[in-house]
């Protein structure tokens, strides 16, 4: 199978759009006269909503409560999205979005191998082409061969609809194509169309299988150079954009070596802290109130637990953090909510075969303290970001004896 065209997704894999309609959401909101805020967890928690107009019908209602059911109400969230489209378009235009790490190397290098490049994404024409204008320059647009654009501001996106629409406007078999994606749910929706995909994992993408479950998985571009999870640094040369470019063919083939091991030692990974600290999690049923969670965080000296019902199902987890936000919300109605009410819903999880590294910069980048360990489903484990930082030092003294002991048999 050879490598002929390489498909970019704009939303999440070519540039973190959704941070940019996160700010045209709280634009929307202070316009409006509101008082509204939404961290980045909540606001991607939104894309299952559907589209941008659902997603801010549900918003306005939540911050309204009783004052939802006001006759004008579905006037006031069509002014707020028609104005929250508008924000987003210019600060696109504004150039107020970098595009992600490897992303002008890959653009130049499949160029210069005379590889296809396609855009396909969530956006309208004049929004993609202010991304590309800003990212690549004023002849960016004409790097790709084609865009395939479906707006969703009115109608959720089908991420199995637009490849399907991107393979025909290509014309090209799938078998001949990479997608390079953002989230879990677009990279099924290739990969069901038997296209070829490399996963680096957007800011915004909630749902984790853990990036053990396929070779096509990685922070960002640059990372698939490290082979190991460890975030690469070094600018891109001329050297490492071919080294890039030439890894990218092989995990189209599927001929990409795995085998992070190397002299330095092997890559310590999650199943190391689990031996060392055990697989008992605490866990609290959704129904069961603040007070039982609080009293059961005492007992159980830890700061959080993952909520669980009685037949294993995970519901979300709830830590200190939460209990001290739901305090400034709540005041003395608090102990007497369910875990439900509070818990964080959307679950972020890690496998055991993750690399420390690797979690470590997911912990980091989301700011999280907490990570399930889930199997199949099953909650297999729960490791902290003390755990994490401890056995990442413990990693760089074993490099270090490591690199110590050839320096001194080389003498």
């Amino acid at each position: 199978m050879t490598l002929q065209a390489i498909i970019v997704r704009a939303d999440g894999a070519f540039a973190e759009t959704e941070e940019l309609r996160r700010q045209a959401f709280i634009t929307a909101f202070g316009e409006a006269g509101f008082s509204w805020d939404i961290d980045r967890e909540h606001f991607a928690g939104s894309r299952r909503l559907g589209s941008l107009r659902e997603r801010m019908t549900f918003f306005v209602h939540q911050y309204l409560k009783r004052g939802a059911d006001a006759p004008d109400i579905g006037q006031l969230v069509s002014a707020m999205h028609r104005r929250a489209c508008k924000v987003f378009a210019q600060l696109l235009e504004q150039g107020r979005l970098e595009p992600r790490d490897g992303i002008r190397e890959l653009v130049v290098t499949a160029r210069q191998e005379g590889v296809r490049l396609a855009l396909a994404g969530a956006l309208k024409p004049d929004e993609a082409k202010s991304l590309l204008v800003h990212a690549l320059g004023s002849r960016g647009p004409d790097a790709f061969d084609r865009m395939t654009l479906m707006c969703e501001a009115d109608e959720s996106v089908s991420p199995e609809l637009l490849y399907r629409h991107t393979l025909a406007d290509l014309g090209i078999a799938a078998e001949h194509c990479l997608v390079i994606e953002g989230t879990v749910s677009g990279a099924s929706a290739a990969k069901a169309l038997g296209l070829a995909v490399v996963m680096t994992r957007s800011a915004y993408c909630l749902d984790n299988t853990g990036a053990g479950d396929s070779a096509g998985f990685f922070e960002d571009l640059p990372s698939i150079l490290a082979r190991s999870g460890e975030p690469y640094a070094e600018p891109l040369g001329a050297d490492q954009r071919a080294e890039l470019f030439s890894a990218l063919r092989q995990l189209h083939s599927g001929s990409y070596d795995c085998d992070f091991a190397s002299t330095k030692g092997a890559t310590m990974r999650v199943s190391d802290i689990l031996k060392i600290k055990g697989s008992a999690v605490k866990t609290i049923e959704p129904a069961a109130t603040i007070r039982a969670l609080a009293q059961g965080l005492r007992l159980a000296a830890v700061g959080g637990m993952v909520v669980q019902d009685k037949n294993g199902v995970l519901h979300g987890i709830i830590t200190e953090r939460d209990l001290a936000r739901g305090l400034a919300e709540y005041g003395n109605d608090l102990p007497s909510m369910p875990v439900s009410a509070l818990m964080t819903k959307t679950l972020i999880t890690c496998a055991p075969e993750d690399s420390v590294a690797t979690v470590a910069k997911v912990m980091t980048h989301r700011r999280i303290r907490h990570l399930p360990v889930v199997v199949n489903g099953a909650l297999v484990g729960l490791i902290s970001i003390g755990d994490v930082l401890k056995h990442r030092l413990d990693e760089v003294q074993l490099e270090a004896n490591v690199l110590r002991d050839f320096a001194l048999a080389r003498k």
